[in-house]
């Protein structure tokens, strides 16, 4: 698990989970407004959940709420068993090709799509699984039309990372326009959108380097847990959050989508 002094993101040996895990609160906000508050005993899958860090903040605000999680890397999924219900060590066909489970309510993609080679197969698998069919899905996908991409990318610079916008595993780029598209297109109808917000996110690869230590141990979750991040989430996120709706296309970290079967 440990990393290499010398720290090359695109060395994918270096380490099998490089992520620092935080909640997403506008896919959390997304997620109560259209699901959890009409019915908080909602089945919810959480497809590629990482460690959890989204199920524990559910099942803090919802402990009647039945979660399971997806999960294809193997030390996540280890960290992440003790939010779910049921969590399963795989890939999403084959936990849907042997679950015998009740219809799901929600269906959730924290920065999945972003990863996936062919988005469109993946997403038309899904949407014509039967436990899935009249589930309200909630898509986060990060924005690359985002303010500080656009001065980089006018800079000449694109330098890959650990995590953010520059994950060394991302294979498709998306902004909102795109991913409306790409949902549409695969027969989604969208319902509603947010973005979670940029400005103190564009510091992030300077404020990773806080938690490398807790990444390096293999405490992923050690955001969350963090005093500064609290204060941060408390008092600076939602007016943050509001500031960055006004222009989501430039000012969003993260496109957060709503979406149903047509």
């Amino acid at each position: 698990m440990a990393l290499s002094s010398t720290r090359f993101p695109l060395d994918l040996q270096q380490t099998s989970y490089s992520y620092l895990e935080r909640p997403n609160e506008v896919l959390l906000t997304l997620l109560d407004r259209y699901v959890l508050s009409a019915k908080p005993s909602a089945r919810i899958l959480d497809v590629g959940c990482g460690a959890g860090a989204n199920a524990r903040a559910v099942r803090a605000r919802h402990h009647r709420a039945h979660l399971v999680g997806v999960e294809p890397n193997e030390h996540a999924a280890i960290l992440a068993r003790e939010a779910f219900d049921e969590l399963h060590h795989g890939d999403t066909s084959s936990y849907l090709a042997k679950t015998r489970a009740d219809d799901f309510d929600a269906v959730v993609l924290s920065d999945v799509l972003e990863h996936i080679p062919d988005p469109v197969l993946f997403l038309r698998e899904l949407t014509s699984a039967l436990p899935l069919r009249n589930a309200v899905w909630i898509i986060s996908v990060p924005n690359y039309g985002v303010w500080y991409n656009r001065v980089r990318t006018l800079m000449g610079s694109f330098d890959y990372a650990w995590s953010g916008l520059y994950d060394r595993t991302h294979l498709r780029f998306y902004t909102r326009h795109t991913i409306h598209e790409l949902l549409r297109y695969v027969g989604l109808e969208v319902s509603g959108d947010s973005c979670t917000p940029s400005l103190v996110q564009s510091m992030a690869p300077l404020l990773r380097k806080l938690f490398d230590k807790n990444v390096d141990q293999g405490e992923h979750l050690s955001l969350g847990e963090s005093k500064m991040f609290q204060i941060y989430s408390r008092f600076v996120e939602p007016a943050e959050a509001r500031v960055c709706q006004a222009w989501p296309e430039l000012l969003g970290f993260q496109v957060v989508t709503v979406a149903r079967r047509a």
